[in-house]
């Protein structure tokens, strides 16, 4: 049979278990959460460095240096006081493979 004292007895049990594994638990929450914590706050500082770089680059880009290598290089331009001089590079000479007519499985297994 069961005495009204048993019953308190396993009915505080009961709670100090369900308060053990609660306390268990929130701790395990809790290291999640600051282990979450912590590699935000490194890709948070990734993302600043990178964010520098960019900054840098653009300014670069803004910078007339940049637009007058752009303008030379890529289109070309000179200035009013400048002439334009191109050289053609000479074509480098042709292979053996190049030199003989046909096609390559002509040339390796006849006509």
């Amino acid at each position: 049979m069961l005495s009204p004292g048993r019953i308190i007895f396993f009915a505080t049990l009961a709670v100090a278990a369900y308060m053990l594994v609660s306390a268990g638990d929130n701790f395990v929450h809790s290291v999640r959460l600051s282990n979450e914590e912590t590699r935000l706050e490194e890709e948070v500082a990734r993302l600043r460095r990178e964010q520098g770089q960019l900054l840098q680059v653009r300014d670069y880009l803004r910078t007339d240096e940049y637009v007058e290598f752009m303008a030379r290089r890529v289109l070309g331009l000179v200035k009013p006081s400048e002439t334009l001089v191109a050289v053609d590079a000479p074509r480098p000479a042709a292979t053996e493979d190049e030199a003989a007519p046909g096609r390559w499985w002509q040339r390796l297994f006849g006509p």
